[in-house]
């Protein structure tokens, strides 16, 4: 039996398929920079351009981001359609149903990392050196943390937003993307401001952050949202 994650993942995409489609885009463009900056030469020598790994860490990050917004489009469906009252009918609560909506958000975000993972990794097998592979795996840790970090923070809001509105609309998609977006461009300017390793420690500190906001919000709005507030 598939678990409750991957059924509102799969329901989500049956949804809207335009986000997470976009996501594959965003993140082939990440996975496109990274090892472009990865096999530039000089007097052919490879170099490892630090500032392309920086950028390609926001744009695989926006790309994971993107993938998970259809979540939020079925939390506003399942409200407005009497799942959610369902859904406290068999007992769930607040929290069970956040915890729900967002481990099935993060599913979806996880379909595309690995997919970046996957792709750089085998760039480096295939025509990279050590140095690069290594790379390709602190990129993609780094990328995990920030993306899955931001996700969360902003399923988690974006639920407690669509909550509390009276009447729900599906247009909470941009509102949405627009509270990660600008953690996300953050990340952006950090390639043009500091070294490598610097702007890695950076976009980890704010990916700490960042969770840690999520963990505590969903705990807040787990018991401070009403169940009557998820009632369509």
């Amino acid at each position: 039996m598939p678990s409750s994650a991957v059924i509102f993942a799969k329901r989500s995409l049956s949804l809207s398929k335009i986000q997470f489609a976009m996501g594959i885009v965003i993140a082939s463009a990440g996975i496109v920079l990274f090892n472009a900056g990865n096999h530039l030469t000089l007097n052919g020598h490879a170099l490892v351009n630090g500032q392309l790994a920086l950028l390609s860490v926001s744009l695989m990050a926006e790309g994971i981001l993107l993938s998970s917004i259809p979540l939020i489009l079925l939390y506003v469906y399942d409200k407005n359609n009497g799942v959610l009252e369902y859904l406290l009918s068999l007992g769930w609560n607040q929290y069970d149903i956040f915890k729900r909506y967002l481990e099935a958000a993060l599913f979806l975000a996880l379909t595309i990392f690995i997919y970046e993972l996957a792709a750089n990794v085998a760039v480096n097998v295939v025509i990279g050196t050590s140095v690069t592979l290594i790379l390709s795996l602190v990129v993609s840790a780094v990328t995990a943390a920030l993306g899955f970090s931001v996700v969360s923070f902003v399923t988690v809001a974006m639920v407690d937003f669509s909550s509390l509105l009276k009447q729900r609309v599906g247009g909470n998609s941009p509102l949405a993307y627009t509270l990660g977006a600008p953690i996300i461009a953050l990340t952006f300017l950090l390639a043009f401001i500091f070294p490598f390793f610097t702007g890695v420690l950076i976009e980890l500190l704010i990916a700490g952050v960042v969770g840690a906001l999520s963990i505590v919000l969903l705990i807040l709005s787990s018991r401070l949202i009403r169940r009557e507030k998820m009632l369509p």
